[in-house]
């Protein structure tokens, strides 16, 4: 049974890599838009690793292009000053790249390949079409932020969330047009970032270039061997890689700024530091919490090496500045041109005070299911709190911000779901292990501190070269093995779901209104065709598995004029039953205009 299952595993990766088609053009241009981000930040950082460099670079471009798009200017001018910032900064630096160079080009060579394969992948998830692939496309469409009265509007759920992530976006889809790959392009890069930043923790003062064998265990650990590494959130527009990528930056740097004795170098961390928390939060609004626990944590370790005259120095304020204008600014924008567009405080009478017992029932039961992760956590809060107390070494002043900062987002995450959440979703944490990858990039780096002193023991032994080709055969294999697990846009029902939406809106007349209709779904049917038809087609409402009553009685109810059915067909007395439709109603009777039969005339096994 073992081998026959493994034997299918096979089979469907090959036949998902007979329908890939390699792009290399998305490929380059994220690969320059990382570059020349990260140059732009060695413009300040010029002897940091790259992925510090990077979130200062980021940070710029997000400060930057805010103001812009608040003030309705082209965000392109934005990426004009960060492509000036980042060919001054290779120009003097020129002669002193050898250092990322011998580190970087190693980690870029072994990431390649899953670059490719993703180069042609499209959106299939369901928050990819509730807003994430709608803003990327719309910053690349209108170089602009939504909201003001002289740009088009967006159909999604969250037009008031910033759009940090989609101008890093911006910045490749300026030079390869508009791609659906770019957003999971741009997370394995910062990944790939991140492994450099591992190798440099783990090798500690090791000096030289970096080994291909060692490229791939440090990648490795920054994606499939990392506890908190979810496929669908690293291979998709999600901006959870971004979050966990930029907090963990913005510890190292709240570590040096704490630590560090000169006061030149600690002015320019500083200012690093405050840049990267404005990157974090213009990625997503919830980060703010992620930029206090390690802002908050950085202060403690300055007031347990200073005292509190470590608290009373001109840093700090430089350290908040840069993000507290990128997010009052666009608090400015939400306020008069997006407001209701977001997520609330919910009434104090609403709040689930009494619930709070099982609200930690369910977040000790999911912790209990993803035990790698938490079991990490918990040993960086015991490792944690024993070097905040000790803090003799970097190290120790890690573990401390590791700890601090999971203790404090996890409390962050139990008032959240008292105080916004609803009845449901509190009572069920949902999305709870999500949130929670935020933090495993920072609980990651002082674990690499200590494998990397662990693997030196063994460094010199035949063991563990061994290890470091078995990496590499996996890393350049594994991808093309496990297809479906990086590829899972080519699920057999969303492909078909998609293009039949795609044709079916070009059938309907611009400018009318319609629903979707799927029972037997999660209603990802429904987010998938408002991006589907946004600007053409107006969706009222989608009806799903989580919808109670008829379903004749709900689509007779609704104003639309047009309906899309993906599965319910029976209960609509539609036949074939191994179809969706295209309905129209005339009268108070529906008319089929249209119907597109399921692949190999099967009804699928499971709904996405």
């Amino acid at each position: 049974m073992l081998f026959m299952a493994i034997a299918s595993f096979l089979s469907d990766s090959w036949a998902i890599l007979g329908r890939i088609t390699l792009q290399p053009g998305p490929v380059a241009a994220s690969v320059a838009a990382i570059l020349a981000i990260t140059f732009a930040g060695r413009l300040l950082l010029p002897r940091s690793e790259p992925a510090l460099a990077f979130g200062a670079g980021m940070g710029g471009l997000i400060l930057a292009g805010t103001a812009l798009g608040v003030a309705g200017l082209d965000l392109r001018i934005g990426l004009i000053l960060t492509a000036a910032a980042a060919a001054f900064a290779l120009i003097r630096d020129r002669r002193e790249l050898g250092a990322w160079a011998g580190i970087g080009l190693p980690i870029l060579m072994v990431t390649l390949p899953l670059l490719l394969l993703l180069s042609d992948r499209r959106g299939s998830e369901w928050d990819e079409f509730s807003h994430w692939l709608h803003a990327f496309r719309y910053v690349q469409a209108n170089h602009a932020v939504p909201g003001a009265p002289s740009v088009p509007a967006m159909a999604t759920c969250c037009a008031a969330y910033p759009y940090g992530w989609p101008m890093v976006g911006l910045a490749a889809m300026t030079l390869s047009g508009f791609s659906e790959a770019v957003p999971a392009l741009l997370n394995v890069l910062l990944l790939a970032l991140f492994a450099m930043l591992l190798a440099g923790l783990a090798r500690e003062e090791s000096a030289g270039k970096l080994s291909l064998p060692g490229a791939a265990v440090a990648l490795l650990a920054a994606t499939a061997a990392s506890p908190t590494f979810v496929h669908k959130l690293a291979f998709s527009a999600y901006a959870d890689v971004p979050t966990a990528f930029l907090a963990a930056v913005l510890a190292l740097m709240g570590e040096r700024v704490a630590c560090d004795d000169d006061r030149h170098s600690r002015g320019r961390w500083a200012l690093a530091f405050g840049l990267v928390g404005a990157a974090l939060m213009g990625v997503k609004p919830g980060n703010a919490a992620l930029f206090g626990c390690v802002f908050g944590g950085s202060g403690l370790l300055a007031l347990r090496r200073e005292g509190w005259k470590g608290l009373f120095r001109t840093h700090w304020l430089i350290m908040v500045l840069p993000s507290a204008m990128a997010s009052g600014l666009w608090r400015w924008h939400v306020d008069h041109y997006l407001a209701g567009r977001e997520m609330t405080i919910l009434p104090m009478n609403q709040w689930h005070v009494a619930q709070i017992p099982q609200i930690l029932l369910a977040m000790l039961d999911v912790a209990g299911n993803k035990s790698g992760h938490f079991g990490l956590g918990a040993v960086m809060v015991f490792l944690g709190l024993r070097g905040l107390v000790r803090d003799r070494t970097r190290l120790d002043r890690l573990c401390a911000l590791a700890a601090l900062a999971f203790l404090g987002y996890n409390l962050f995450l139990l008032v959240t779901y008292v105080v916004v959440f609803g009845d449901y979703e509190s009572q069920h944490v949902a999305s709870y292990w999500r949130y929670n990858t935020h933090l495993g990039l920072v609980i990651m780096l002082p674990a690499a501190m200590l494998a990397g002193r662990g693997l030196a023991r063994i460094g010199h032994r035949a063991m563990a070269r061994s290890l470091g080709w078995f990496a590499l055969v996996l890393v350049l294999a594994g991808p093309l093995l496990i297809l479906g697990q990086i590829r899972f846009d080519h699920d057999r029902t969303k492909p078909f779901l998609r293009q039949s939406l795609h044709t079916a809106g070009a059938m309907i007349p611009a400018g009318e209104h319609a629903v979707v209709i799927d029972p037997q779904g999660t209603g990802v049917a429904g987010v998938m065709a408002s991006y589907e038809w946004s600007g053409r087609v107006t969706i009222d409402s989608f009806l799903s598995a989580f919808t109670r009553g008829d379903v004749r009685t709900w689509l007779d109810a609704q104003p639309a004029h047009w309906a899309f059915v993906y599965s319910g067909a029976a209960a609509l007395s539609l036949e074939p039953v191994n179809a969706a439709f295209l309905l129209h109603r005339e009268g108070t009777r529906w008319t089929v205009i249209e119907q597109f039969p399921f692949p190999g005339g099967r009804t699928p096994d499971r709904w996405p």
